[in-house]
């Protein structure tokens, strides 16, 4: 990867990136800044970044053993060249509990192997760039929650109660579907939490940033931002904002996960221009080249978020601009019965991955990657004559074999996952089942016609049969007109 692209060159740094007051930006500036930033990328850098921002590619390096371990000890000769003043946080970490992980008594997590791989995942393994953003993150939850940081994750026990009940007020949250290419989003709505105590407001976005990004999927892809204000709450509150803008990139230095985009949306008036001009500071160069602005009513910013890969109908807005709450608390109650390791929470699935396969009498699943791969896989196996019992074990076997999960929805606000392969069987069947039926349904509608259209089919079968043998490939919806698998379906069935 070249160098232009992870550390974008800073052509109105001076100007832009001070910290006096936003106010006094002007708009036009700002998108110039912008529009230089971008266009002094390569045109493989710029093609990159945009490709990533519409969910259609990766940017993280294909991972081998030989590259983990080598960057792994590259990560600590990077830590051991950060001055001391630079990393007292991260020293003390190393006084206090020495080389001992998580695992040992008396140890910390800071030593644990994946707590490291973290930040060179976030930083697409450079280890300097990944040194920088650790030291960072311990300074950042030190500061915010205390030391105990140093040597265990962040909870949501270390929340007071005032603090949880604006937690619940729903201004920051993760949603509980990932997008189209298996990110995980984090919304801010309304007044985006700036009314709030600006520690409190990091202690929240910190915490969301930590557990999301728990699983492999969400390290390597990372996650999508949406920006969504509804009212001039946020710049209502903005007492000191040269004040908010130098806090705030200071302490985004420290994420523990990588940002892939960022979508502003915010209707055409002065005030949410504003805003924008003040969160665009707030970032540096090489998120700015991921930011997204998209202006004008709500029904309008739906389509156009939408456009990215992003379910919509798990933004945490009603149509009047009233903030959803409901997920939120479910999901507070969830990470709760996870974190106090009650009975059962070893099965428990905060948020299903891109390759799992879910179970659940709702509208809102419909959309799921896993669960789009997995009707096209019903649909395949049915046009080539399989019965229930074979194609229902191919199909389990092609689930399991991309590391896919067969999930079913708890009463209790979780997804578990099956494991016995009786269970996993049987969901699969009922559904290859039902398929057939209602394509036996729609079979006998179709065929249900009046003599004209009969011998109408008729005169097609004799053209079909004297034309080419391969003219007949253009199975519907599954098949592709060259006669190839359609892509829901050819990720999974490829080797």
């Amino acid at each position: 990867m070249s160098t232009s692209f992870e550390h974008t060159t800073s052509l109105d740094q001076n100007k832009m990136n001070s910290t006096r007051d936003p106010s006094t930006v002007d708009p036009t500036s700002i998108d110039n800044m912008l529009a230089q930033e971008f266009l002094s990328l390569s045109f493989h850098d710029r093609n990159k970044i945009n490709e990533e921002v519409h969910g259609v590619l990766c940017c993280s390096p294909a991972e081998t053993p030989e590259l983990i371990a080598e960057s792994i000890e590259k990560l600590d000769k990077e830590l051991r060249l950060i001055p001391g003043s630079e990393k007292e946080m991260y020293s003390l970490s190393q006084s206090r509990f020495g080389r001992k992980n998580s695992s040992e008594e008396g140890g910390s997590y800071v030593n644990d192997k994946e707590f490291r791989l973290r930040f060179l995942r976030a930083e697409l393994f450079d280890a300097r760039m990944a040194a920088s953003k650790m030291v960072a993150f311990l300074h950042v939850v030190c500061d915010l929650f205390g030391e105990y940081a140093l040597q265990r994750p962040i909870r949501l026990s270390d929340f007071t109660e005032p603090e949880l009940h604006t937690f619940r007020t729903g201004n920051l949250q993760l949603l509980p579907f990932r997008d189209r290419s298996g990110r995980r989003i984090i919304a801010g709505v309304e007044g985006l939490a700036i009314q709030f105590d600006a520690d409190l407001r990091f202690k929240i976005l910190f915490y969301l940033l930590w557990v999301g990004g728990q699983d492999l999927e969400t390290q390597l892809k990372g996650f999508v931002v949406i920006i969504w204000p509804v009212s001039d709450v946020a710049i209502q509150h903005m007492k000191n904002r040269e004040r908010l803008v130098q806090v705030q990139k200071e302490r985004l230095r420290g994420t523990p996960v990588r940002t892939c985009s960022f979508h502003f949306c915010v209707p055409d008036n002065p005030l949410s221009h504003m805003l924008r001009m003040i969160f665009t500071l707030t970032l540096d160069a090489r998120k700015r080249c991921r930011l997204k602005f998209h202006v004008g009513h709500p029904v309008e910013l739906q389509y156009l978020v939408k456009g990215y890969g992003i379910p919509v109908d798990h933004i945490p807005l009603t149509e009047t601009g009233n903030v959803k709450t409901q997920n939120l608390k479910v999901w507070m109650k969830l990470r709760s019965t996870i974190e106090e390791g009650r009975d059962g929470a070893v099965n428990i699935i905060e948020c299903p991955g891109s390759n799992d396969v879910l179970f659940r009498p709702s509208k809102l699943i419909k959309g799921h990657p896993g669960n789009v791969k997995f009707q096209s896989l019903i649909e395949y196996y049915h046009e080539q004559g399989l019965g229930v019992t074979a194609a229902s074990k191919e199909i389990v076997a092609l689930i399991l074999k991309k590391k896919g999960r067969i999930l079913v929805w708890d009463k209790r606000g979780w997804w578990t996952k099956l494991t016995d392969p009786a269970q996993m069987q049987f969901k699969v069947s009922v559904s290859y089942r039902d398929y057939k039926k209602k394509n036996k349904g729609r079979t006998q509608i179709s065929n249900s016609s009046t003599f004209v259209f009969q011998q109408e089919k008729k005169r097609r079968r004799l053209e079909e049969a004297t034309a080419s043998p391969t003219a007949n490939k253009s199975y519907c919806d599954f098949f592709s007109i060259d006669g190839g698998i359609r892509p829901a379906a050819l990720g999974w069935l490829q080797e």
